[in-house]
């Protein structure tokens, strides 16, 4: 008699349930609507299609703004008059916005294996204050924001070249529990056919993923010795290091290298213009009839080239040079020999190798304060 009388009462509860203005309706089709249909507050001649426009959605959720029944919200396991939203799942806002929204006062989480807790990704408040993925991401663009409007108290950071060889690179695999992960699903029972095919696919899938690839980084706690600016550390003290930080510093020790290159290249040409000044170009001079005549000076190539005993000098000056010489230059311009030319005219002065080393020379003949010509001989022993 219970019995009888349990059917009949969930039978009239169905049955008022397919009222017009009824909270839940089940549909002849087994589809479930949950608040009131907008359709129903259309006229008789659109309301007959209530429930049969949608063929693919079984459960919706309607709200109770406007026609569109917009602003639908579900949540889970409050049962508080203030904050029942503290896990809930709906339409972002209570107007028809049509953008998702999920809620969880103290995060979210998303999982491959909830039984084994194998998180994607996750934001918990009570652990840290940012996003964090346990997977890859590969993605076919990241842009962070950096315009100027965003920013303040900006200051330009310099002397970083110092600082970045206290950084050192290191190799890596990253620890995972994947083994223990395969190991707790292996020890699970099964008792369908699509138990065991899950269980085979996660088993291979976590056996697969095991042993980590190697990798190229730092370690947070060297980072932050040198650049604490770069490492944030979680509720849990774990470090996570700030890699695009990294990019305005390597920047900015690559413009302070090359302003010490610039530099040194500039101490080192000053360098060459002290030690070898009579190799500077021809400076002018008040005597244009003296200047004149120096354009029939020349200087010959030395011969025998390359040499290794001595080797004869040819040049030919004008009589009206009062002074002549011979330079010889090693090939950081260090002067090594000073030899007179006396003779004017075709003339010539012979070099021996007694007091040179084996390699490659400059030659320059230089006559009343004006450089004629330099050449280059190769002496070998």
């Amino acid at each position: 008699m219970k019995k009888i009388t349990f059917m009949a009462v969930l039978f009239c509860l169905l049955a008022s349930t397919n009222q017009v203005s009824a909270q839940l309706i089940v549909r002849n089709n087994g589809h479930a609507e949950v608040g009131i249909d907008p359709f129903t507050e259309l006229p008789d001649s659109l309301s007959s299609y209530s429930g049969q426009l949608d063929t693919v959605t079984v459960l919706r959720v309607f709200g109770n703004y406007g026609n569109h029944a917009s602003g639908a919200h579900m949540t889970f396991g409050d049962n508080l008059l203030l904050f029942n939203y503290n896990v809930a799942i709906g339409e972002l806002g209570y107007t028809d916005t049509d953008c998702l929204w999920l809620q969880g006062k103290h995060g979210t989480y998303i999982t491959a294996n909830a039984m084994a807790n194998d998180t994607i990704m996750y934001y918990d408040n009570t652990r840290s204050d940012a996003v964090q993925f346990r997977k890859d991401v590969h993605t076919s663009g990241l842009f962070l924001q950096s315009d100027e409007r965003f920013k303040e108290n900006v200051e330009p950071i310099e002397d970083v070249l110092g600082s970045l060889e206290n950084l050192e690179a290191v190799s890596y695999t990253l620890k995972n529990d994947y083994a223990q992960i395969r190991q707790g699903i292996a020890s699970m029972a099964t008792v369908t056919e699509k138990d065991r095919s899950d269980k085979a696919f996660f088993e291979q899938f976590y056996a697969d993923r095991e042993q980590g690839s190697e990798r190229y980084g730092f370690l947070a706690q060297n980072v932050k010795e040198v650049f604490p600016q770069l490492v944030h550390t979680d509720n849990s003290g774990y470090m996570y290091v700030d890699y695009i930080g990294l990019i305005p510093i390597l920047v900015q020790s690559i413009n302070e290298l090359r302003a010490e290159l610039a530099e040194v290249k500039g101490e080192k040409q000053q360098e060459e213009e002290n030690a070898a000044p009579m190799l500077q170009a021809p400076q002018q001079t008040s005597n244009n009839e003296i200047a004149a005549s120096l354009n029939d000076a020349k200087l010959y190539q030395n011969a025998p080239n390359p040499w290794n005993s001595e080797t004869v000098i040819r040049y030919s000056l004008p009589q009206s040079v009062s002074r002549a010489d011979i330079y010889i230059y090693d090939m950081q311009g260090a002067q090594l020999k000073s030899i007179p030319a006396q003779g004017r005219g075709e003339s010539q002065v012979t070099l021996t190798a007694s007091d040179l080393k084996a390699g490659m020379y400059l030659y320059a003949l230089v006559a009343d304060g004006a450089l004629i010509d330099c050449k280059q001989m190769i002496l070998t022993k």
